[in-house]
């Protein structure tokens, strides 16, 4: 049986200065920054993401180490 899920929509900053805007599970964590800080894994997978060069709708993984910052997307 699938877990549920709980959805944020964010906006990263990588240390290479790009720029991915998409969505994120949070899984079984409060807060954005209980997964980023208590999470074992590495990365972050990203759903319906739009990286740069355009790609849109992309599933992206995400490694923590290299997000610069990290911000909840309160548009809706």
């Amino acid at each position: 049986m699938f877990a549920e899920m709980k959805i944020n929509k964010v906006n990263i900053r990588m240390t290479d200065g790009s720029h991915i805007k998409g969505k994120i599970n949070i899984k079984h964590h409060d807060r954005l920054s209980d997964l980023l800080n208590t999470g074992e894994d590495p990365f972050i997978v990203m759903f319906e993401a739009t990286t740069p060069g355009g790609g849109s709708g992309k599933v992206v993984f995400v490694s923590k180490s290299q997000i610069l910052w990290i911000c909840p997307d309160d548009q809706t």
